[in-house]
């Protein structure tokens, strides 16, 4: 595979981060148990990903790809678009407290691992509390179970589409579940079992 470096500009600063590989990206969607503004993380114009879905999206998405959150029952926006990033760039934990640490302060004191990745997004819409139903033809991409699954090229085209003739980039809600915010875990119900119940969960996922 031919490999570059992922050049991604925060403000003013060029950060270059980790190589990635020049084949396409493949794009995911997920439903959410809750949305507290931990998983995903908006902040200086910026979204980025990680300590959620650290065993399957965080692990596989790459520059391009496209992570889709749709809110489960916990976010009071059952079925409805939660927010869409376009990764930018996937640095590790480490890198991102390196460079750009105003960025990663979120995670200090969260146990996320130096080489956990964290997905950085610019190209964003986060709708939280102003979640946005899809139309009839978007419908199919939902997810309505724990888990996620992948979209197709087209399906992304589509959806960018969309969101690109009725919105802006950035940040168009607050999080639905602001309460819930605990310091040190996403709040995941499966935050707390054991790696076997964990693991044996993913593997039901679509993904």
């Amino acid at each position: 595979l031919e490999f570059r470096r992922v050049l991604f500009r925060s403000g003013n600063q060029r950060v270059n981060w980790r190589s990635t590989a020049m084949n396409m990206p493949n794009h995911y969607v997920y439903r959410l148990d809750h949305d507290t503004g931990f998983a995903p993380h908006v902040a200086n114009g910026t979204c980025t990903l990680c300590g959620c879905k650290s065993t399957s999206i965080e692990k596989w998405a790459r520059e391009g790809s496209w992570v889709v959150g749709i809110g489960g029952n916990g976010t009071g926006r059952c079925d409805d678009l939660i927010y869409a990033m376009k990764v930018g760039a996937t640095p590790t934990f480490a890198e991102l407290s390196s460079e750009t640490p105003r960025l990663a302060a979120y995670l200090e004191g969260c146990l996320i691992q130096p080489d956990a990745p964290v997905l950085v997004s610019r190209q964003f819409y986060y709708f939280g509390d102003k979640a946005v139903t899809l139309p009839k033809d978007l419908q199919h991409i939902m997810i309505r179970q724990e888990g996620c699954k992948k979209l197709s090229a087209d399906d992304i085209a589509r959806l960018s589409s969309y969101l690109a003739r009725r919105f802006a980039y950035g940040v168009h809600g607050v999080p639905n579940n602001r309460q819930r915010i605990v310091r040190g875990a996403c709040g995941c119900r499966r935050a707390n079992e054991p790696p076997k119940q964990h693991a044996s969960a993913l593997a039901a996922t679509q993904c």
